[in-house]
């Protein structure tokens, strides 16, 4: 029997009779404390306990508590309790256990989510309407208007050093001739993109990336299935940059994490220089991954200003190089690196 169940049994004084209902009745003593002129004295009173919970309401004072499985004892019910001439200690006991159990059952359905396996069911979308490669754009789609946007999208790729990538799209359609498009690519199919602005955007109210994709989703996961070695950026512009994957965004899911570590190999986490950073640090070591804190210029903020700046083999080479295994010197290093 529940510790709840049992231990309100045995405050029910032995003159309280159950019914063919299943209450057991008897003279509640609430109802003076309940605003009433005098005591019951007609078994007004009374419990109604199932397999998992109770009920007690009185039909003169209209006093009404209860408890079931999983909750922590009300106020109503310890008032009820000590009314019942319940001992404080005894109530004080009671709640310590129920947090134990709540404790406990929270912990076993983490390591339950921990071990579940994860699925990956990322359904194919399409691109923006009018999408095209950028590298055999066809020239008969630009029109006299949209040729300067197509030129700044063409050079914005060039100077973030991500012209070598070939799967880079370009779309006229709407808001999208002001950006550079990114397929996000699962098993040969487009599962979703981001949008980048070109250049900074004109006001708050334009946002930078205009991003489409599935939820948990792992940007690069088909390019890391040959490496011995994965590294795991925020955002998919620095995974193009170094050939890694991406999550997305500074807050990293359980599934994305199971994700990532089905590939078998080791995962270096290389989170942005900024003070967000930290949180998706503390994520990592709790997984057991390598972090990296490559001592780069104060300007570098992420992989690909690194690659801007450095070049590619430099920037991988730094990143392996300042990769930490260890979980206590990693949460040392975030806290200045991360600023």
């Amino acid at each position: 029997m529940n510790i709840v169940l049992e231990y309100t049994r045995t405050l029910i004084p032995a003159n309280w009779k159950t019914n063919s209902t299943g209450w057991t009745s008897g003279n509640c003593p609430m109802c003076i404390h309940n605003g009433q002129s005098r005591p019951d004295t007609k078994g007004r009173g009374g419990f109604l306990f199932e397999e998992d919970k109770f009920r007690y309401n009185c039909f003169n004072c209209g006093y009404s508590t209860g408890w079931s499985e999983g909750k922590q004892l009300s106020g109503r019910l310890k008032q009820l309790y000590s009314v019942f001439g319940a001992d404080s200690a005894d109530i004080h006991r009671l709640q310590i256990e129920l947090m134990r159990e709540r404790d406990t059952a929270e912990l076993l359905m983490q390591r339950k989510q921990m071990d579940a396996p994860v699925q990956i069911d990322w359904p194919e979308m399409a691109l923006p309407k009018d999408s095209y490669p950028v590298k055999n754009y066809p020239v008969e789609k630009l029109d006299e208007k949209n040729v300067e946007h197509f030129v700044k999208a063409c050079e914005f790729l060039v100077e973030r050093g991500l012209d070598n990538w070939t799967d880079w799209h370009y779309s006229t359609f709407s808001h999208f001739r002001n950006r550079v498009i990114l397929p996000f690519r699962y098993k040969g199919k487009i599962v979703g993109y981001t949008a980048r602005w070109v250049g900074t955007v004109p006001n708050k109210e334009t946002t930078k990336y205009y991003v489409q994709q599935p939820k948990n989703f792992v940007y690069g996961l088909d390019r890391s299935a040959d490496k011995k070695i994965t590294i795991v950026t925020e955002g998919q512009l620095d995974a193009v940059s170094i050939d890694g994957v991406a999550i997305g965004s500074n807050n990293m899911s359980l599934e994305q994490s199971k994700i990532i570590e089905k590939t078998g190999n080791r995962i270096i986490l290389l989170p942005d220089a900024d003070a967000a950073g930290l949180k998706l640090v503390r994520q990592a070591i709790q997984r057991g991954w390598s972090v990296s804190f490559p001592p780069w210029e104060p300007d570098v903020k992420d992989a690909n200003d690194a690659v801007q700046k450095y070049g590619k083999l430099f920037t991988v080479k730094s990143i392996l190089d300042f990769s930490i295994d260890n979980s206590t010197k990693a949460e040392v290093m975030a806290k200045s690196y991360c600023k």
